[in-house]
């Protein structure tokens, strides 16, 4: 991830850090605007009034009014105005609450607003964009109120502040192409029509008074499981009320919502090896999230499976066919082919870390009865939009249904603004201002059931001369749930870059499936080896069995893939290195006897000595 967004260029640290931007350019170079805040009251521009239009949305208002007049009168010296200006704006309504071992939880409540500037100096054909920035770098904290004044002040720093970032990287660029021949560089930004497109929004839920029971119930399941040693349960609600607008024309307003239930828990085997893992419950739709008794259930099961990992064998290296079924295929999936969907961009400078599948349009990149389609309006069998789903991108550009891989052969890629060859317009796929996937389905016309995936299974082994086979059930993910864009300078890419080879999130449950009786056997202490795309290549059948499941590789922004259970032929899959982890020298309490926990009284020395 590091290395395809490091550039061989020594660029300027303040085209990715605004931050040391405005220190460098106010504190040594005086850079000075050729606009002040007072200047709202000298210029007769229609923008500078600071009064509202009655029933307008004060927000818009402020955005449409600063953004007006940057395009009028933002420029430095001999330098450009701007040729183009968005911005984005994100009001967070959240709760979150969490028990352990029955604890009552205490919520904690956070509204907060975002701010995300986007700007442009030069032209279409070539302008100030740098394509390994991302927008988020420029993001700001700003006021939740909705006082004019105060959402104006705002976007005239912000917006001072990415307009001297756009006029140094303009200049950078402009003598950078000089020097180096770039061939057939494309144009830098896609022309796209403007949209107008108002949601009606809603607030945020009660969820404290049902829930908050709810999630102690579940945490106080983990008391009847001694052997784990730490354990929790996180309840997340979450929604998000989005305005987009640009110099265009275009104006959206949306809004979604993500309601989760998160359990964790960790134990150690005897001999010291630690493992923990996840399990997540989560809709777009409060109503839609499971029963506590269905949850309690599930909360079980979790609990026992985690125990049972503790007594379960080591492992051995292996070499062979693996069958990754339920949510391993989706994060399997995730990590290693969805990311190549998307950053098909031209880049100046270092091509390190480009997509491999960049220039493969019309070629086999998956066996011949696999399809890939990638829908960001996705909804699940009830109807309601799955996680990640949207109308419109973060650039205000509806988002299209794709046929990326039809019969094997890849059709396309998801797209930004940024343009890619042989494709002219955005599909409504920026994340971040990258062309990034947002729900993929994988399909294909060969499925087979789980009968038949475990025949073929077998089969393969016995070619191998193999006793056993592999099946991975489940990859680790920790289902952070980070909010994007991030102001607090920890977060600030909510996607993977592509790779042509990457080792995929560690195994949680891997069995061996003996050839002699069919009975499976749980082992621990497997990893996989880094996995490139032609495994890929060695998918031999998919089940009939794809659902959508919740991902968040890598901590990045959350969304589904509907992923079927699949066989690869042949998979390395090596035993972890060991940690040389201690147990804990005396026993949890909750393993101890109520003798224990209570220990009678030593005797007195009286008693000793019989005095």
């Amino acid at each position: 991830m590091k290395t395809f967004f490091q550039c061989s260029l020594r660029l300027p640290r303040a085209l990715v850090n605004s931050a040391l931007v405005l220190s460098i350019l106010v504190g040594s170079i005086c850079f000075t605007t050729a606009f002040s805040l007072p200047a709202l009251a000298e210029t007769s521009d229609p923008a500078d009034s600071n009064t509202v239009v009655p029933n307008e949305d004060p927000v818009f208002a402020a955005m449409s009014d600063e953004m007006k007049r940057s395009m009028a009168f933002l420029k430095l010296d001999q330098h450009l105005l701007p040729y183009f200006i968005s911005y984005e704006i994100k009001d967070v309504n959240e709760i979150t609450f969490s028990s352990i071992l029955g604890s009552t939880p205490r919520p904690w409540h956070e509204r907060y607003r975002l701010l995300t500037p986007q700007l442009r100096v030069g032209n279409y054909e070539f302008d100030s964009s740098y394509q390994r920035t991302t927008y988020s770098h420029n993001v700001a904290r700003i006021p939740v109120g909705d006082d004019y004044s105060a959402l104006r002040l705002m976007l005239w720093r912000t917006t001072d502040i990415a307009y001297k970032n756009a006029i140094r990287g303009y200049e950078w660029k402009k003598a950078y192409l000089v020097s180096n021949n770039v061939p057939e560089r494309l144009t830098d930004m896609t022309r796209e029509r403007a949209y107008q497109d108002i949601e009606p929004t809603f607030e945020l839920p009660e969820l404290e008074s049902k829930w908050s029971d709810a999630i102690a119930q579940l945490s106080a399941v983990f008391k009847d499981y001694p052997a784990l040693q730490k354990s929790k349960v996180i309840f997340v609600g979450r929604v998000v009320k989005r305005r987009f607008l640009n110099s265009e024309g275009t104006k959206i307003q949306d809004v979604r919502a993500i309601y989760a239930i998160k359990l964790w828990a960790e134990c150690q085997a005897p001999d010291g090896m630690q493992f923990h893992d996840y399990d997540v419950f989560a809709s777009t739709d409060a109503e839609k999230l499971p029963s506590i008794e269905v949850l309690k259930k599930r909360t079980q099961d979790f609990a026992q499976h985690l125990v049972d990992l503790r007594s379960a064998p080591l492992a051995e290296d292996y070499c062979g066919p693996v069958l990754i079924e339920g949510q391993a295929g989706a994060e399997f999936l995730a990590t290693v082919l969805a990311p190549n969907f998307g950053f098909a961009e031209q880049y100046i400078g270092s091509e390190r870390g480009r997509n491999p599948f960049k220039n493969l349009i019309g070629r086999k990149v998956l066996p011949k009865f696999i399809d890939v389609v990638d829908d960001p309006s996705a909804k699940d069998d009830t109807g309601t939009p799955l996680i990640g789903s949207y109308k419109f991108d973060d650039e205000g550009v509806p988002g299209k249904r794709l046929t990326l891989v039809d019969n094997g052969i890849l059709k396309g890629f998801c797209q930004s603004r940024i343009p890619i060859k042989n494709s002219e317009h955005s599909n409504g796929h920026s994340i971040d201002g990258h062309g990034v996937y947002r729900i993929l389905e994988i399909n294909g016309s060969k499925k087979s059931t789980h009968a038949q995936l475990k025949t073929q299974l077998t089969e393969l082994a016995k070619d191998a001369g193999l006793e056993y086979v592999l099946v991975v059930s489940k990859l680790l993910d920790d289902y952070q749930f980070v909010e994007f864009p991030s102001d607090d300078g920890s977060v600030r890419r909510p996607y993977m870059a592509p790779a042509y080879s990457i080792q995929p999130n560690d195994p949680v449950y891997v069995y061996k499936m003996y050839l002699a009786d069919g009975r499976r056997e749980l082992v621990r202490g497997l990893e996989f080896r880094n996995v490139s795309m032609r495994a890929l290549n060695d998918i031999q059948t998919i089940g009939d069995d794809a659902q959508p499941y919740l991902i968040e590789p890598r901590d990045f922004e959350d969304r589904a893939i509907i992923s079927p259970s699949f066989i690869i032929g042949e998979l390395e899959m090596t035993k972890t290195s060991p940690l040389h982890n201690t147990v804990p020298i005396m026993k949890s309490p909750l393993e101890m006897q109520a003798s224990e926990v209570n220990p009678p009284k030593p005797p007195s020395v009286e008693e000793k000595t019989g005095l």
